[in-house]
Parts: C-alpha cells; sequence; structure tokens
C-alpha cells in the first residue's frame, strides 16, 4: 500500500502545482516512435553511494510483471483510472547524469500494446547525498535498512491522451486540456529541491529500487515515508 500512497501524494501534488502556476505550454503531435514520450529516454548513470542507471517498472505488491505491464483490477480500480484503462505502465527512468522522469502510461488493452496516455514527470538536478541506516524494513517487499538521501527539482510535466475518457481523466486530475494524440509539455516556472530516500538491492534475483519523495524542502529525512518499489 506504501507504493499507492506515493503516487497519490505525487499526482496530489502535481495537481495542487500545476492548477495555481503559470506555465510555458510546449505542445508537439506525438508520433509512434514517442511512445512514452518526451523525458523517457535511459541515458547515463547517476553517481553516488547508489549508481542508478536504465529503466525500472513498478512492482505491484512485490509483482514482477512482464515487462512492467500491469493488467491487475485491483490496480487499475485503485488508481481511478479510466473505465477503458485495462493495463498500465508506471516507470523509473535514468534519464541522464543528474535527471531522471517518472512516467505513468495507460493502455486500452490487457496487455499494454494500445497506448491511450501518459503523463511523465521530469526531474533535474539530482543529487546523492549520505547515508542513512536503521531504517524501518516493512514488506511486500521488505525494504533495505540502509539508503541514500536524495534531492531533486521537479522540472517539467508531460501530457499526452488520445481518447475521449484520457483527455476528460487530465481535465479532472491535473485541470490540464490536452488535444487528442498532441504532447503536452509545462515547465515549472519556480523550481524547488525536495528531498527523500532512495535505495537499490537484490529480491529474489531482481534489482530493486525503493525510493520516497517527500514534498519537504527541508533536508529532514530520517526513515521511509511514502515508499514506491520498481524492479528490473
Amino acid at each position: 500500500m506504501k507504493k499507492l500512497l506515493f503516487w497519490i501524494v505525487l499526482i496530489v501534488g502535481t495537481v495542487v502545482l500545476l492548477g495555481s502556476c503559470a506555465k510555458k505550454d510546449d505542445s508537439t503531435t506525438a508520433t509512434a516512435g514517442d511512445v512514452a514520450g518526451t523525458g523517457t529516454t535511459a541515458s547515463g548513470t547517476i553517481t553516488g553511494n547508489e549508481n542508478l542507471t536504465g529503466t525500472f517498472h513498478m512492482s505491484w505488491y512485490g509483482q514482477e510483471p512482464s515487462g512492467g505491464c500491469v493488467d491487475n483490477s485491483s490496480a487499475i480500480s485503485d488508481f481511478s483510472f479510466p473505465s477503458e484503462t485495462l493495463s498500465f505502465k508506471r516507470e523509473f527512468i535514468i534519464t541522464g547524469t543528474s535527471t531522471f522522469t517518472q512516467s505513468q502510461i495507460t493502455y486500452s488493452d490487457a496487455t499494454c500494446s494500445t497506448m491511450t496516455s501518459y503523463f511523465n514527470v521530469m526531474y533535474k538536478d539530482v543529487t546523492i547525498g549520505s547515508e542513512l541506516t536503521g531504517l524501518t524494513a516493512g514488506s511486500s517487499p521488505a525494504k533495505p535498512t540502509t539508503a541514500t538521501k536524495i534531492s531533486s527539482v521537479e522540472d517539467k510535466y508531460v501530457f499526452m491522451a488520445n481518447t475521449t475518457d484520457t483527455i476528460a481523466y487530465f481535465l479532472t486530475s491535473f485541470t490540464q486540456t490536452v488535444t487528442s494524440g498532441t504532447e503536452k509539455v509545462l515547465v515549472e516556472p519556480s523550481p524547488v529541491t525536495k528531498y527523500g530516500l532512495i535505495a537499490t538491492t537484490t529480491v529474489s534475483g531482481s534489482t530493486y529500487l525503493f525510493t520516497s519523495r517527500s514534498f519537504s524542502t527541508a533536508d529532514n529525512v530520517t526513515d521511509w515515508s511514502s515508499t514506491s518499489s520498481y524492479w528490473k
């Protein structure tokens, strides 16, 4: 459930931010080659106590669905996706030496073949900080008791929807109007550094990434909170 809470916090925080700030709006027409849009090309490594690289797929209660494609009806319901959504992906993508993207993609089929929307939050100025020990492990799966502080800045928000239901979803959830099939990029005009924890570990042969990101601008993180887990 902590994984779910992390994304709820992310979405709620973004809704408030998008609804209250004036932003630069850059729109482009999405093509088949975009797949999941701006900010989703894995590149480089973020180095420090944790060396982060590549694309991680969200783990749903410790499950590792093929290609990160989640078709669990309870998961779809919990995330309040449009009724046409039959599968989705959530990914943590390392896009450079100091950048990453958290991406949400929805599909109208159960195999993640027919994309209906994507929403990407791009982060910049990522810094890996000091290590913390004695953390709470929890379960499903258990988190590492040692993790590293991480700071980052929200940089851009990327939207694309190509069905009536997903266009309405963005309007309701994010107060954003999009044109079908056209990507909309909003630049955050007042970037602020925020803090959290991150750690990687091996779980049943897979590399897992655990991350919790508070919306506090103070470097005072002491334990896991609203944690999300990913695997690759």
